[in-house]
């Protein structure tokens, strides 16, 4: 199903928005995500390996979103916001619920927030959904039950002309 919906993904956005197509880095490499997985200690979701694996997001240049207003992220800079949040945990003045160790990003609005993979699953939700963490906000809402929940509602928002852009 993954592999079916990327593809999807593939061609709406090479034939809907070349543009934006043209400025997606090609994928990183299995051991590229293995490594990411020992630095972090982590275990990434299938579907977010398939989607690295598809493009290493979009070019650090490039300020157009994805989705609403939601930038997907490359590889490195989802290691470098990871490990910048993950040191923060402790930190006096945020609360031990701001930022989790099981959280990985893979989109970014460019004002220090993000869509992640919850790992481990809060308010009772599963491990591998994705929820939106704001920085200066600490309403951690879920929005997909998994990784495959937000790129079928993705490829299929795409698909219907409903996709916004902000």
């Amino acid at each position: 199903m993954v592999p079916e919906m990327i593809a999807r993904l593939d061609r709406w956005l090479a034939t809907n928005r070349p543009e934006y197509y043209a400025r997606l880095q090609p994928g990183v490499t299995g051991d590229q995500l293995n490594e990411f997985e020992d630095r972090f200690g982590v275990r990434l979701p299938i579907a977010y390996r398939l989607l690295y694996k598809w493009r290493n997001g979009q070019e650090a240049m490039c300020s157009s979103p994805l989705e609403m207003n939601w930038m997907f992220s490359s590889l490195e800079d989802v290691a470098d916001t990871k490990g910048m949040l993950d040191r923060m945990i402790g930190a006096d003045f945020e609360s031990p619920e701001w930022w989790r160790r099981e959280w990985v990003p893979f989109l970014a609005n460019g004002g220090g927030d993000h869509m992640v993979v919850d790992l481990l699953g809060i308010d009772g939700g599963r491990s591998r959904q994705v929820i939106t963490f704001w920085h200066d906000e600490p309403d951690r809402g879920i929005r997909f039950p998994h990784m495959e929940a937000w790129l079928r509602d993705l490829v299929e928002t795409m698909e219907s002309g409903e996709l916004e852009l902000v």
